[in-house]
């Protein structure tokens, strides 16, 4: 919702200045999906609003809860017939984080990744990403009222620093007291290592949290899982990281999808964790290791035990991991999965 136009309408139309923090505190505060419910507004304002604005800026399409409940996914229309996913993760019991989208499809193109194979349609805008995070307060409002959103991650379709002035927008509205109010360091932006937008973010952004989606520690590679890696190679990477650590004294958590047969082994783990111990002192960093969810079968997870082993060889490096149990894949709402479809696996 575009809070300046709705000021100004409401100023030509002769309403006090005070309607408008009604309205933007019903909307980002209490998560009204309609502006029916703003009930400390007379009715011909209620009736002006509806037919001049809407809430969310895209149009929730279909809504899938996985089997186990810890996952929902919303495949949104925008307004020029595209499609984008956003999904809503339960990770605490009645807390809930939202993983949005900043881009409809991705440039990066990732092959292990079902968001890369469509490539880019266009770049999300502020409204757009921010109307995510608004429909997911909305959805808990009304089906589990008692619970609430604590976090919010930036790691659904897209490159986030490829749109970074939307996402900066966004994040300023999500963290502004006088709207959501979301603390910064309840926020994670993912990136698959742009390093202009690294070191853009350590400015702006000091407090919120950087994930880099890292996959592998060879050039060659990483630039066939992650192909942005051929502007970025690991070395321009890795100065970037270490001046990020050194401003803003923050972890970077590192995404690594387990590949079988790709970077899963012993060795794999070792460089790994060389590494990040060129790159700055282990404690600055967290691995999240995610075994591969099937987007596309030229890939293939490996078997739990030899993903617990990578694991495990990484502690043993006195490298912090965590092996990673996906949620929501059953309705294809889990990491590399999202692609703007609204299906759900067979059973």
């Amino acid at each position: 919702m575009d809070l300046k136009k709705t000021a100004d309408w409401l100023e030509k139309s002769g309403y006090p200045k005070f309607r408008a923090r009604q309205i933007s505190d019903a909307v980002y505060k209490n998560a009204v999906s309609g502006f029916d419910e703003i009930t400390a507004l007379p009715a011909p304002l209620r009736t002006g609003l509806k037919s001049h604005f809407k809430i969310l800026a895209l149009e929730p399409e279909t809504v899938l809860e996985s089997k186990a409940g810890n996952a929902v996914k919303a495949a949104f229309l925008l307004k020029d017939g595209l499609k984008i996913e956003s999904v809503l993760l339960n990770l605490f019991p009645a807390k809930w984080s939202v993983c949005v989208s900043t881009q409809a499809g991705c440039p990066v193109q990732c092959p292990f990744c079902a968001t890369g194979r469509r490539g880019l349609k266009r770049n999300l805008s502020p409204a757009e990403i921010t109307s995510q995070y608004l429909f997911w307060a909305q959805y808990l409002k009304k089906s589990r009222p008692e619970e609430r959103i604590t976090g919010a991650v930036f790691m659904g379709m897209g490159e986030p620093f490829l749109n970074y002035d939307s996402v900066a927008e966004s994040i300023r509205t999500i963290t502004d007291p006088d709207l959501i109010g979301l603390g910064d360091r309840h926020l994670s932006v993912s990136t698959a290592g742009h390093v202009p937008g690294i070191r853009r973010f350590a400015k702006d952004f000091p407090q919120v949290n950087l994930a880099l989606s890292l996959h592998a520690v060879d050039d060659a590679l990483r630039t066939r899982l992650v192909p942005l890696n051929e502007k970025y190679p690991l070395d321009q990477l890795s100065k970037a990281l270490r001046d990020y650590i050194f401003s803003t004294k923050r972890k970077v958590f590192i995404e690594y999808v387990l590949l079988g047969g790709i970077n899963d082994s012993q060795t794999a783990a070792k460089k790994l964790s060389e590494w990040i111990k060129s790159v700055e002192n282990v404690k600055y960093f967290n691995v999240n290791l995610i075994p591969y969810n099937d987007a596309r079968r030229a890939f293939r997870a490996p078997a739990r035990e030899r993903a617990q082993l990578f694991a495990n060889l990484l502690l043993m490096f006195n490298i912090q991991a965590t092996l990673r149990h996906s949620l929501g894949a059953d309705i294809k709402g889990a990491c590399g999965q999202l692609a703007g479809s609204s299906t759900r696996d067979p059973a």
